[in-house]
């Protein structure tokens, strides 16, 4: 154990605490931070804590902006390098995977043998943290959230340091409660399995208005939306200054006060034939726009590339999200403001 155990001072320590993906990190001293290889390792690091009656933080990704797993004088398990790799068995052809592989690793081992999990938007988030808060993956509107629909057995370490295999049959009563829990499930998790699905192409479309535009654009694009099949296919609607997607090696000084309203649809078919006919009824735009791409294929690398561009990992920012769930049974009005 001592040589997975680094204590604050250290630079190991240091290093780890900082393991983020923006700058905004708190100043907040975890007791330990400890660095597990194995499921077993991750068991002896639980009964350690333990035995110095210590509360245990984990991360995986380390992508939470509220940076639940760094708190003071507790004892913070990473679970970066615990079973971090990929397999699949082509018999059930499920993969299984460690909390610390990112959604780029997912798509680096499933693009080439041609198959498709639902894996986050990010390149960079931790599967187990996005797995455990729900999974909100690609085209979850019509498959639903990857950790329901997806995941069909978990490995986890208990409170008590015991190794359990839980599914819909064995232990299945901490298979549901693990999968939605997010920092609040009382057990680490330490290797998913999933099933998977033949891969298809990824296409493109977006249009762009005026932010003078907002609430004709919005309408059409929320409008829209309603009639877009919810398989294999997702909106996104954005707003953002007309300057913010710099070039990565670019200064991210705002320097334009004209807002873009951005409207980009994403789908996933066989052909591009295929995809017009999935991308109704976003062909033809009755509102006044500044730019439009037509459909085209595009990639994942491309998609990836998009993220960066608007939230730099590597640039020293810092970052803040509030996020709100809408349903369908939001007025408009609420979601379009006022007109002032």
């Amino acid at each position: 154990m001592k040589e997975i155990i680094h204590e604050r001072g250290s630079d190991i320590y240091e290093k780890s605490r900082l393991r983020f993906f923006n700058n905004a990190v708190p100043d907040r001293y975890p007791y330990q931070i400890i660095h597990p290889r194995s499921t077993e390792e991750v068991a002896a690091a639980v009964k350690h804590a333990a035995s110095l009656n210590k509360h245990i933080s984990v991360r995986s990704g380390g992508h939470l902006f509220p940076h639940q797993h760094l708190q003071d004088d507790e004892i913070l398990i990473d679970l970066k390098g615990v079973n971090n790799r990929f397999e699949f068995d082509e018999q059930t052809r499920q993969i299984n995977f460690g909390p610390g592989m990112t959604a780029k690793d997912a798509q680096d081992f499933l693009n080439p043998r041609k198959l498709f999990f639902p894996f986050g938007h990010s390149p960079t988030v931790g599967l187990g943290g996005f797995l455990l808060a729900g999974g909100q993956g690609w085209f979850f509107p019509g498959w639903g959230l990857t950790s329901d629909r997806w995941i069909t057995q978990l490995e986890i370490v208990t409170a008590e340091g015991e190794i359990k295999i839980c599914n819909r049959y064995e232990n299945s009563d901490l298979f549901w409660a693990a999968r939605g829990a997010g920092m609040g499930f009382f057990a680490i998790v330490t290797r998913f399995w999933g099933r998977t699905a033949p891969a298809k192409n990824l296409y493109m479309l977006q249009w762009v208005f005026n932010g003078s535009k907002y609430h004709s654009a919005v309408n059409w694009l929320l409008d829209s939306g309603k009639l877009l099949q919810p398989y294999h296919t997702e909106m996104t609607v954005t707003s953002q200054y007309e300057d913010a997607y710099t070039e990565l090696e670019a200064s991210d000084d705002i320097k334009s006060k004209e807002i873009l309203i951005s409207g980009l649809v994403i789908i996933y078919a066989d052909s591009l034939e295929e995809a017009q006919e999935m991308s109704f009824p976003f062909g033809q735009c009755p509102e006044e726009y500044v730019a439009h791409i037509p459909l085209r294929e595009t990639s994942w690398d491309e998609q990836n590339l998009f993220q960066e561009m608007l939230m730099p990992p590597d640039k020293g920012l810092r970052y803040k999200c509030d996020s709100m769930l809408t349903g369908p049974e939001v007025p408009r009005e609420e979601v379009l403001g006022s007109d002032d």
